[in-house]
């Protein structure tokens, strides 16, 4: 105890540059800005948007924030603040939540929530203002586990916590409300939230000689199966429905046997779900788009992963295939053409594939453009979102991913019998 007290004690005296210091290792940052500080409370709540009432206000723990340049509901980490003795006497760890927002919100502005009966700790350390870093991962994952239910007002059961009936609940209710597939896709996805990761985790079922990993789970999801998985809840109206349409997404004709499963996205899931998906690449970005020669060796794929010869010969064979993608360095250029929905395949060098990584395009309440992903970084390992430019920002750090390729949900979709 005596050593936890004297590290929150020197985190006072940190200087701004050894915020680093402070990170968890098992966790992601993202800077955010420097923002100017003020503070509200209960009685006087100027500036606070009355609309967005999602939360409970929490002292000395939630914040409000411009939602333009910090995404609602998300944790963040706030170096000056860490070591800050509070009321109560602990001392704080430098994580808010950001449960509420600015009315009119302009610029980089944060407003703490205090108790107006309790002294406020922040104005001992006369910081004007701060350095705000999103935090994702285990971290965040702590914090709103710690703080659950002091600051949750009403429970919204994620998607990887439903039984059948509630996804049929879910999409009779939901259906009523939105009409359009491109912005189901936005709900449901976003109900996906926080689902763990874990790579190649569906397969034929049970009896399946290959990939015995089951037909449907919603506890666990990587890149693909996440946008199948909300593809199939956008079309759908009840549980048994969007469990055989899901089958329709992940197989060719909805046979559900490996070598007829979409394993390339670009070369395989799209063109086979041409009755739902367009490829929307060339209409989101004419003439910033680049053409990608590729040969889809399935034969060597099946062979790799256990598929016997006699099987191979009947499945689908090798293929050269040329793509239009869009290079990263243009991907922000083509952001105000991005509508909400687009389901997004990253492109990659690597030879023998087209597709590294998928996710879903968002565009939120406050018309931010955002990545929704299975995230399998270590540090975050779930379902997540980052702003558009971030993961831009990621590729154009990266030798291997070089651009997008954008597709879109039809509305006027007729599933296959």
């Amino acid at each position: 105890m005596k050593k936890l007290l004297l590290i929150l004690l020197s985190l006072t005296f940190l200087n701004a540059q050894d915020y680093k210091k402070l990170f968890d290792p098992n966790s992601t940052y993202f800077e955010t800005g420097n923002f100017t500080i003020t503070f509200y409370n209960a009685e006087n709540q100027k500036g606070i948007d009355p609309n967005y009432d999602l939360y409970k206000n929490l002292p000395f723990r939630t914040i409000a924030v411009n939602p333009h340049k910090i995404i609602p509901g998300n944790v963040v980490f706030i170096p000056q603040f860490a070591g800050v003795k509070l009321p109560d006497g602990s001392y704080h760890d430098g994580y808010f939540f950001t449960h509420q927002i600015l009315d009119k919100p302009k610029g980089e502005s944060i407003k703490f929530f205090i108790d107006k009966n309790q002294p406020n700790p922040f104005m001992e350390k006369k910081v004007a203002k701060a350095v705000v870093f999103e935090a994702r991962g285990r971290i965040a994952k702590s914090m709103r586990l710690l703080f659950k239910l002091q600051f949750t007002k009403k429970e919204i059961k994620p998607t990887y916590k439903m039984v059948a009936a509630e996804f049929t609940n879910l999409m009779h209710e939901g259906n009523k409300k939105i009409g359009s597939v491109n912005e189901r896709i936005q709900k449901y996805s976003e109900l996906g939230k926080g689902t763990p990761y874990l790579i190649y985790n569906l397969g034929e079922g049970v009896g399946s000689k290959i990939d015995p990993d089951p037909t449907i789970d919603f506890a666990r999801t990587d890149c693909m199966t996440f946008c199948e998985h909300t593809l199939a809840l956008a079309i759908s109206d009840n549980y048994p429905e969007m469990y055989d349409n899901l089958q329709k997404i992940r197989y060719k004709k909805g046979e559900v046997e490996y070598t007829a499963r979409n394993h390339f996205t670009i070369a395989d899931w799209l063109p086979n779900n041409n009755w739902l998906l367009e490829d929307v690449t060339l209409k989101v970005g004419p003439g910033l788009t680049k053409k990608m020669d590729k040969t889809i060796d399935r034969p060597t794929f099946y062979k790799n992963n256990g598929v016997p010869e006699e099987k191979i010969k009947e499945a689908p064979q090798k293929e050269k295939l040329t793509v239009d993608y869009i290079p990263t360095k243009n991907l922000l250029k083509i952001s105000p053409n991005l509508k909400g929905g687009e389901i997004v395949s990253i492109v990659t060098t690597n030879p023998v594939v087209v597709s590294a990584h998928m996710g879903i395009i968002i565009r939120d309440a406050w018309d931010n453009l955002l990545f929704r992903h299975a995230s399998s970084s270590q540090s975050t390992n779930e379902v997540m979102d980052v702003r558009f430019e971030q993961i831009v920002k990621s590729l154009e750090k990266s030798k291997s991913r070089v651009g997008m390729i954008f597709m879109r949900a039809r509305e006027d979709f007729k599933i296959p019998q």
